[in-house]
């Protein structure tokens, strides 16, 4: 079975919701997932272009529509809180959910909205999605900025809970500012290597084994840019080959997925980072992909154990060790 990482069907669901649909897990998801074999994912709360004005506003329209959505579809899915709750999930054949959030720009700049959203059921964080927010800086934020001084007060906050801190969107200078101020596994949950397509959502070599230092996961991310940058070599095998440069750099308990697929959001959802327009991964291009990429990972050299740790276990290792 499969854990992804990095998924953004509370985005879908949002916008379904608010739209009147109920259910929409049932309707729209479950069956592809089940495919995929996928049996756990972190689903993220983002505030999705072109709601970015409000974030308050996006962030709390999300968490009223997941608070539905876990009503409706308790008989095939849950929100897990901890790791005793996964376990109880997998052994009654549903799909366990962690809820994350892909930045934090509605909770500014009140440190204590970490507490709240907390006892809403969030687990996972990262600090910025590609913006310059009031806590860090993504992206495409200046290089010189990094953590603020509330955002670490944020991070003390996140890693004091006992919630799983994610670095995938940073800048590198707040990608450091965080690596200076943890002592527990970190994620990067949807990140490739730079060394094999050299664009700054990817990362360096040496904060690849920042992480592994920390013995933390890196997610491989199916978004095509990210592969490679040139087009004919955005494949499923390319990717392959970022989790064997992954694997020999820092080891094999250091790497896992977390896809990002979304093709089931709406252009204007999408438009801000996706170059071109409807292209997508060649092999992977969806989650009912995932087990034909299996055995790719397989076929490269990843066996018995060693696949189940990309997998899975790598991330359910920190999981738990974080959640409890």
């Amino acid at each position: 079975m499969n854990f992804d990482a990095h998924s953004d069907i509370w985005t879908d669901v949002n916008i379904k919701s608010l739209a009147g649909e109920r259910d929409i897990i049932r309707k729209y998801h479950i069956d592809r997932l089940r495919k995929g074999e996928i049996e756990g994912s972190i689903f993220v709360v983002w505030v999705d272009p072109p709601y970015t004005d409000d974030p308050k506003k996006r962030t709390a329209q999300a968490f009223e529509a997941i608070r539905k959505e876990a009503e409706d579809c308790a008989d095939i899915a849950v929100i897990c809180r901890n790791y005793a709750e996964i376990e109880k999930a997998k052994a009654e054949g549903r799909l366990y959910i962690i809820v994350g959030m892909e930045g934090i720009s509605g909770l500014a700049p009140d440190v204590s909205e970490i507490d709240r959203v907390y006892e809403l059921g969030t687990r996972h964080i990262f600090l910025t999605w590609n913006e310059a927010n009031d806590f860090a800086t993504g992206v495409r934020g200046p290089e010189d900025r990094g953590l603020t001084e509330i955002g670490k007060d944020v991070v003390k906050r996140i890693l004091g809970k006992n919630m799983m801190l994610d670095v995938s969107h940073l800048n590198e200078k707040s990608f450091w500012d965080v690596i200076d101020m943890a002592d527990v596994p970190l994620v990067a949950s949807h990140s490739n290597a730079r060394a094999l397509c050299d664009v700054p959502r990817n990362l360096k070599d040496e904060q690849l084994r920042a992480i592994a230092e920390l013995n933390g996961v890196v997610g491989l991310n199916a978004f095509n840019e990210f592969i490679d940058t040139e087009k004919e070599k955005r494949t499923a095998d390319r990717l392959v080959e970022h989790a064997v440069y992954i694997a020999d750099k820092i080891g094999i308990d250091h790497v896992g997925f977390g896809f990002d697929f979304d093709e089931f959001l709406p252009a204007d959802c999408t438009s801000d980072f996706h170059s071109e327009e409807a292209e997508k991964t060649i092999g992977l291009e969806n989650c009912t992909d995932i087990p034909s990429f299996v055995d790719k990972l397989e076929k490269a050299g990843f066996k018995g154990g060693d696949l189940e740790k990309i997998t899975h276990g790598n991330f359910l290792r920190v999981i738990r060790e974080r959640l409890g």
